[in-house]
């Protein structure tokens, strides 16, 4: 069976024709997470982190305002089985961004592209909860289930995780099959993460002279790029938005993947 995934909010063509190598249009819309903590907000003094921003549910509750945009790292499975096939499982991973819309302590967003799929969920002093569809059918498929859901914790006030998982069953062309997700990730506000590219490009510019130089360039946006241009060395460090990796450019003009940003995070201690 041929397979092609593609992840978070983003168009996806699922194979699941039994024996034929047909391609089925179907939109997965998948939100993810990961073990976030939970943390009593209204106890300033256990020990936990607190969230400086917090606003009333209808009833009255308090619960943190998470509205605005917001990165995410998601990795995952998503495991179908056609009647009559093997199931098979793919790895998920992916990174971007999306915007959150709230109201007292109702929170929603909508995904992009011509079939945005909207979700909509609570927040309980610090957990999150969402719910909706998982996909968005194309022609020939027809489902007796579809659904999506997804629940953690804002363990800081700038992050918070959750926990994924949606199900589809129903025929394709006639042929029953059924799929599962499960994804975990993290999310952080958009500035949040502006701030650490910017002390991770602070690091190079202190650890690695030679080739950036020199020191205190101004950071410069040309989309998917946050890069820093070095005359002195003609050189550009920076990341791209598009998969959250680090890029080098050097005087030879060639354009190098330096990692995954996470990583070098670590290791510039910017987390």
């Amino acid at each position: 069976m041929k397979k092609s995934f593609s992840l978070y909010m983003m168009a996806c063509l699922l194979f699941v024709s039994a024996g034929v190598d047909s391609a089925p249009s179907m939109k997965i819309y998948g939100i993810g997470g990961g073990n976030g903590r939970q943390v009593d907000i209204l106890k300033p003094n256990n020990g936990e982190t607190q969230s400086e921003i917090t606003v009333k549910g209808s009833n009255g509750a308090a619960c943190i305002n998470i509205a605005g945009r917001w990165n995410f790292s998601e990795n995952g499975t998503f495991t179908c089985q056609a009647e009559g096939e093997q199931p098979f499982t793919d790895p998920i991973s992916d990174t971007g961004t999306f915007d959150i819309l709230q109201n007292g302590c109702n929170i929603s967003y909508t995904g992009p592209g011509p079939d945005p799929i909207k979700r909509t969920g609570q927040i309980n002093g610090n957990m999150v909860t969402l719910s909706g569809v998982l996909v968005v059918p194309g022609a020939g498929v027809t489902l007796s289930e579809n659904s999506f859901t997804a629940t953690g914790a804002v363990n800081a006030p700038d992050e918070f995780t959750l926990s994924g998982t949606g199900q589809i069953r129903g025929t394709d062309s006639g042929v029953p099959f059924s799929c599962t997700l499960n994804s975990i990730g993290k999310f952080t506000r958009d500035s949040v993460l502006r701030n650490r590219i910017e002390c991770l490009l602070n690091w190079a510019e202190n650890n690695y002279p030679d080739l950036f130089s020199p020191a205190g360039a101004t950071s410069q946006f040309q989309p998917p790029y946050t890069y820093r241009h070095y005359s002195q060395t003609n050189a550009y460090a920076g990341v791209s938005a598009d998969n959250n990796h680090v890029y080098y450019l050097g005087p030879d003009g060639v354009l190098v993947d330096v990692g995954d940003l996470a990583g070098w995070l670590t290791r510039a201690s910017c987390q």
